[in-house]
């Protein structure tokens, strides 16, 4: 039975040393988990420190700062014009009023009902005026960006000359597309093999 004893009490021993091992890292996890959310918070606490000192001393800091401080404001010019550029793709500008996203070219904000500046011609080469609701929607878009609708323009009338008298001849499209999904069709379907609609 002094076998079976010193056994028992070998497998006692290791199953306590694992449970005491397992405790232990499962401690210093819990540790070096309050220790990263502290870190975390110091370096939000810098970067509050850091905004606050240029807002207040930016134009007016030492020598040593001012490379930073001349960094982060041609970065956020940067930004700027990105995102103008985004604005213009979308085809979009911001109620000066509320903030909210409006269509270019729209009388009014859809979300505050102020009135947006007026908009004379398209903001850049890059766009083209959506025939549903005149919104401007970068160039090459299948759908406008506001209401959605097919870009695809309808097939324009075209005079055609035979045996020399005019005839008014609707322009064949090489290409057809489904108005409400964009998916292109063949010549002869009567219905979109894409979502189904009716053509």
């Amino acid at each position: 039975m002094g076998f079976f004893d010193d056994l028992g009490k070998k497998v006692t021993d290791a199953g306590q040393k694992t449970m005491q091992k397992a405790q232990e890292m499962s401690e210093v996890a819990r540790i070096n988990s309050l220790i990263s959310q502290n870190e975390s918070k110091i370096n939000n606490v810098y970067y509050q420190i850091g905004k606050l000192f240029v807002s207040i001393y930016g134009n007016d800091c030492r020598e040593e700062f001012a490379g930073m401080v001349a960094t982060v404001a041609e970065l956020e010019q940067q930004n700027a014009t990105y995102k103008k550029q985004i604005q213009d793709v979308k085809g979009i500008q911001h109620c000066e009023k509320c903030g909210a996203e409006v269509a270019m070219g729209v009388a009014f904000c859809s979300s505050c009902g102020a009135a947006m500046p007026k908009v004379d011609k398209q903001p850049s080469d890059d766009v083209e005026k959506c025939p549903h609701c005149g919104s401007f929607v970068k160039k090459g878009m299948r759908f406008c960006t506001a209401c959605g609708k097919a870009m695809v323009q309808p097939a324009v009338a075209q005079p055609v000359v035979v045996e020399n008298a005019i005839v008014d001849k609707v322009e064949e499209a090489t290409e057809r597309f489904c108005t409400e999904c964009g998916a292109k069709i063949t010549d002869d379907a009567a219905f979109c093999t894409e979502c189904g609609a009716k053509l």
